[in-house]
């Protein structure tokens, strides 16, 4: 025994997916760290849903799926059931566009500096670094990971879903099936594109530039097209909609999707015309080992893709090396500038310290986090841009309409609710990207209010400038009123502090890791959503009592300045109360207790 749990009885060999089942002492320390993860998984599970500092989290996660549940069974049992060809459509079309979708975003996201596409932790390092396991094992470790969240995410699709089942059985077994062989290409679709050298990589941006503005063109001129002249804005919501269903269901859309269409027919209960002669259960039950043997086709695809982009890595890293080798012998001044490019002095860090000259001297430390919260920015810039560009398009579409006064209302809401839902997972570097070093992060001299408000500041200011710029053009355009306008101004800032201080403060008190899966972050995923979507509905209702309220109770003089000040000083009193949330939680978070292991 060479190492815990480790043999040299086969090292160098192969190890597939049959040395799980095969008695083969070579894969002793990967079975039990499996074993283990699961069990601990498993306790402390159950023992968060009695502890005291998870006892929100638990009546959360309960009361959703409660309400999740009685919404299908009520409301949902009474809407007429789709055609299951449409259904079939959606699912195989869907996924086809949510993986072009990913193929853009990751073809423009900056390429990572690690060499490794493969994700490891600590446990994985600790059990399985120098073992006799193979990196095949490990690739398709990693990616049936995501079993358990696609198992989640069928149970809360089976609920929105289940009335237009021929027969639920199948359908869940369709949508869990197309959900693991999603997760398959989109990480086929990853190790490809990181395999790409830069100028391959610039290429696919500018095709996927290309294309992606000729697939929006062509969406809008039918959606322009399918809506009557002179249409509200939710016709042209409800028409988009349609659009892309049937772009879902298109042709060209649907050959690509021809590794989930065996699962997308056993969702809708609908063989292939070839296995029309046999009877429904046996030509169904051919489908779905059809689309388990996708899957499994889909799994060796990713083998392979990962082997040819570990080379094709290794090769271009040796390159450059070699390149900067012969510069810097040919005494060629490329080279060293390179190398040293990161001890520059950047535009950053002088901001930091002109930033750091204004501040208290408590809290000049804030200037350090602002920096590097810069830094990561300026790293990601295209994603940002982009992540912000589209919800800015979207949120002016309405202003396309003949309706005047709705267009603005309209923009209006587009605005905050891309800042609700949009902004938060675009600009994820705060206290969430910093679980692996929250150690270091207590250890700065800042108290609380100050770490928050470092942390927040980013970020806030970057969504502020997104609101300010899209409410700018829409009133530039609409011309509604000035007083409007201005308090619009003042405070839509608010949503912003209230959106990331309540992001971050639930992150803290019941923190993840950046890539985590299963079925608690499937819930947290939903009740996240749903805080939102109810401050939504309830944000307007209230602000639209109070003026009516000042109305019935003030003088015509007083009105306008008593609604004006009152409802600035409420969204402002609520963004103060989400920030002392956020203090609250901070100050409460431990790392050495409240830090999940990976």
């Amino acid at each position: 025994m060479s190492a815990s749990g480790f043999t040299s009885e086969r090292v160098g060999q192969a190890n597939g997916l049959g040395d799980w089942l095969l008695p083969d002492h070579s894969l002793d320390g990967l079975r039990y760290l499996s074993r283990a993860q699961v069990r601990f998984r498993v306790k402390r599970f159950w023992k968060r849903m009695f502890s005291p500092r998870q006892a929100i989290a638990s009546l959360l996660s309960i009361a959703f799926v409660s309400l999740y549940l009685l919404a299908g069974l009520t409301l949902l049992s009474r809407r007429e059931a789709n055609d299951p060809e449409q259904l079939r459509l959606w699912l195989s079309g869907g996924m086809v566009l949510y993986a072009m979708y990913h193929t853009v975003k990751h073809l423009w996201a900056k390429p990572s500096l690690e060499p490794d596409a493969e994700t490891w932790t600590a446990a994985d390092r600790l059990w399985l670094g120098g073992g006799p396991v193979s990196r095949r094992t490990m690739v398709l470790r990693e990616a049936m990971s995501a079993i358990p969240s696609a198992l989640a995410k069928t149970a809360l699709l089976g609920v929105v879903l289940w009335r237009d089942a021929e027969f639920l059985p199948l359908l869940l077994a369709g949508v869990c099936l197309a959900l693991i062989a999603l997760e398959m290409i989109r990480r086929v679709i990853t190790h490809g594109i990181d395999a790409l050298r830069p100028s391959e990589r610039r290429l696919g941006c500018a095709i996927s530039l290309v294309v992606g503005l000729a697939m929006v063109f062509q969406l809008g001129v039918q959606i322009w097209q399918s809506t009557p002249p002179g249409s509200d804005p939710v016709i042209y919501v409800l028409s988009a909609m349609s659009e892309v269903g049937h772009y879902a269901g298109s042709a060209w859309i649907q050959i690509m999707a021809f590794a989930l269409l065996p699962a997308a027919s056993v969702a809708s209960a609908e063989p292939w015309s070839m296995f029309g002669s046999l009877a429904p259960s046996v030509s169904l039950t051919l489908m779905t080992m059809l689309a388990v043997a996708v899957i499994l086709a889909l799994a060796e695809t990713l083998v392979r893709v990962d082997a040819w982009s570990t080379r094709r890595r290794t090769e271009t890293e040796r390159q450059r090396l070699r390149w900067m080798e012969s510069n810097v012998i040919q005494g060629k001044t490329g080279a060293l500038d390179d190398v040293s490019r990161s001890l520059r002095v950047t535009w950053t860090q002088r901001f930091g310290d002109a930033l750091a000259k204004w501040l208290p001297e408590r809290a000049r430390g804030m200037s350090g986090l602002v920096v590097r919260q810069l830094q990561c920015v300026r790293r990601y810039l295209p994603n940002v841009i982009v992540s912000f560009a589209i919800p800015m398009a979207l949120s002016l579409s309405p202003l396309l309409t003949d309706q005047t006064t709705k267009q603005w209302v309209f923009v209006i809401g587009g605005i905050a609710l891309s800042s609700l839902l949009l902004a938060p997972p675009a600009l994820q570097i705060d206290f969430r990207r910093d679980l692996k070093r929250m150690f270091l992060v207590r250890s700065l001299p800042l108290g609380n209010v100050a770490m928050c408000v470092g942390m927040l500041s980013v970020p806030v200011a970057i969504t502020v400038l997104f609101q300010w710029s899209t409410l700018a053009l829409g009133a530039w355009i609409a011309a509604p009123p000035k007083w409007q306008t201005i308090w619009l101004f003042m405070a839509l800032p608010s949503l912003a502090v209230v959106t990331f201080a309540v992001e971050n403060a639930l992150f803290l008190a019941f923190p993840h890791h950046v890539h985590a899966q299963g079925i608690a972050m499937v819930i947290r995923a939903k009740i996240t959503f749903l805080w939102k979507g109810v401050m939504l509905a309830i944000a307007p209702i209230g602000l639209i009592s109070y003026v009516m309220m000042c109305e019935r109770l003030l003088p015509s003089f007083w009105v306008g300045p008593a609604a004006f000040a009152g409802t600035l000083f409420a969204v402002w009193s609520v963004a103060a109360l989400a920030g002392w949330v956020l203090v609250r939680c901070w100050n409460r978070f431990d790392p050495l207790i409240d830090t999940p292991p990976e």
